[in-house]
């Protein structure tokens, strides 16, 4: 069974060589916290189970053709729920992380920018951010007095596989984004 999390995205189109390049122009200066929100509910003790969603988002803060840097704003957020009460949050965690990049010469492709905006804007920079965002959910969700969560690696897979995995499983009550966690 796959334990990480999964980004689908188009990257039908792309293969290594293409990843190598764009790396190669859009490098990452720096990745800082900018914003966080931790919620919880005191009144419920410690649940033996969780079951966890999460949800993950990029806003282009601005770049310009001119200017050789970009930043990207990667807004993550996990919600803990008790099995037996799917409706009531009884843990939440926010962040948005700054992934600041320079852009190192010319874009490599010539007429295919519009296919590669996916990886520039989404996929690229919530890779980046993703170490940062595990490492800020186990330290808060240890610091509100729960297990320390561990957030699943990522994997990012086309969106036609990612269909056929939804289609080929059963239909479930929960969300396939949830997870359950502890005992």
């Amino acid at each position: 069974m796959n334990k990480n999390a999964v980004l689908s995205a188009n990257i039908e189109k792309l293969d290594m060589e293409v990843f190598a390049r764009m790396a190669q122009w859009m490098v990452l200066e720096e990745i800082y916290l900018v914003d966080a929100q931790i919620t919880r509910d005191p009144l419920i003790a410690l649940p033996d189970a969780l079951s966890l969603e999460h949800k993950c988002d990029t806003n282009l803060l601005w770049s310009e053709k001119d200017k050789p840097t970009g930043k990207i704003l990667c807004n993550f957020q996990v919600a803990a729920f008790i099995p037996k009460s799917p409706d009531k949050i009884v843990m939440g965690i926010k962040a948005s992380f700054c992934s600041s990049y320079v852009h190192k010469g010319h874009f490599p492709f010539s007429d295919d920018f519009d296919d590669w905006l996916e990886y520039l804007f989404t996929i690229n920079p919530i890779s980046d951010a993703w170490p940062y965002w595990r490492e800020f959910v186990q330290s808060m969700s240890a610091r509100m007095g729960f297990p320390a969560l561990t957030v699943p690696l990522l994997e990012i897979v086309p969106k036609k596989s990612a269909a056929k995995k939804a289609k080929s499983q059963p239909a479930k009550k929960e969300s396939t984004q949830r997870k359950k966690v502890g005992a």
